[in-house]
């Protein structure tokens, strides 16, 4: 598919949301019970956030170096060392008898994890036509949406039924390795087409408003997504909702539904148009989450909150592309997307001993404060981007 034509549904572009569908589905599928795991190994409940936590700081650290990596050598290498690595490292998953190991193995999936994002969220943005560009950022992350909504509970069900961990890491070594199969199948993008000068540094690159700015704005809204899937387990039961699944239920159906149609929108009427109201929707869901006292009042705001944050997150991400150059898309989108983890980490970590002291109606209005912060220097810095959006 050439990018100009207008072309979305090409060969290549189904396969890439195939390999997203099945390598966060390998993911998905470890996730749920990995605390279950790390408790066969002895590991102490400071355990269980430590080995969450290595993982999210080694993809977070090097995932700018991984863009730039793309940016020289090609987006399709770069996705298969890390789609690749991460179905071998599933594999070693059983060899592992003591916590500390397990610390190795999650730094070293950390480090693939974040090989093959920045990697393919660069290829998608080559991929896609300009005037479309954010129908197609939409679609693609729906199949990360789709993979959540399926894949942890046959994790789940699969310890139940079998209690075999052996088994299950086989099994996400299994999807993992379909996601690789996908890649090798796609037709990678012809170095020339990068661009005719070297890519830009991290450093050089990520300082860019057009970079930065977005960048912040996904910080401020990630950090209310940390805070959410981090402690609305704890705080619901408080407010006797017993069922917090319908939630994650509602939310990815209302976040499916955003992703399709308002990137579509965003191509039409600009990309700003879309994000303001989303981050709108963002902060006004968890400022009623913060008074939560009915399951149908959950129902509401998981609607409101997946909308709101399914749409704005790939609409910032198109924003980022159409004013960065083919050649340093890898690394602004490496930098872009590593907020994504920070602002969860800042919402489940940091946020957390805000909720320990004041209480979670506290904590989940401070996480609102954060994304409003985030969206006034977000309007402010977009104003003194000067360049217009590129083809």
């Amino acid at each position: 598919m050439n990018p100009q034509d207008g072309a979305l549904w090409s060969r290549n572009f189904t396969l890439s949301c195939l390999a997203n569908f099945f390598y966060f589905g390998s993911f998905y599928l470890l996730l749920p019970i990995l605390p279950q795991y790390v408790d066969t190994l002895g590991g102490t409940p400071a355990q269980v956030g430590l080995v969450t936590g290595l993982y999210t700081m080694a993809a977070v650290l090097i995932r700018p170096y991984f863009g730039q990596l793309a940016d020289r050598i090609g987006r399709k290498k770069v996705m298969m060392i890390g789609a690749g690595c991460f179905t071998l490292l599933f594999m070693l998953y059983g060899l592992v008898n003591a916590i500390y190991p397990l610390y190795i193995m999650r730094v070293s999936h950390g480090l693939a994890h974040a090989a093959f994002l920045a990697a393919s969220a660069a290829y998608i943005a080559d991929l896609a036509p300009p005037a479309r560009r954010g129908e197609a950022m939409g679609v693609y992350g729906t199949s990360n949406v789709i993979a959540m909504a399926l894949f942890p509970a046959w994790g789940t069900a699969v310890i139940s039924r079998t209690g075999d961990f052996n088994y299950l890491f086989g099994l996400s070594a299994a999807v993992a390795g379909a996601a690789f199969l996908c890649i090798l199948l796609v037709k990678d993008l012809a170095v020339a087409n990068y661009g005719g000068r070297p890519a830009g540094s991290f450093l050089a690159v990520g300082k860019r408003r057009e970079v930065l700015m977005p960048a912040l704005a996904l910080f401020g809204g990630a950090t209310t997504y940390g805070a959410i899937i981090a402690f609305l387990p704890l705080f619901a039961p408080q407010q006797g909702i017993s069922d917090i699944g319908i939630f994650f239920t509602a939310f990815a159906a209302s976040t499916v539904a955003s992703r399709v149609f308002i990137g579509k929108l965003s191509d039409r009427i600009g990309r700003q148009r879309v994000i303001l109201p989303c981050m709108a929707l963002v902060v006004g869901a968890v400022l009623m989450l913060a008074q939560l006292s009915s399951s149908e009042m959950l129902i509401i705001i998981a609607l409101l909150y997946g909308f709101g944050f399914g749409a704005f997150m790939p609409t910032l991400n198109a924003l980022v592309v159409d004013y960065t150059p083919p050649q340093d898309r890898g690394v602004a989108l490496g930098f872009f997307t590593a907020f994504m983890d920070l602002g969860i980490t800042a919402g489940a970590v940091v946020l957390g001993f805000a909720g320990e002291k004041f209480g979670y109606t506290a904590m989940f209005n401070s996480s609102a404060v954060v994304a409003i912060i985030s969206i006034a220097v977000f309007v402010i810095g977009m104003r003194k981007v000067g360049v217009q959006p590129r083809e």
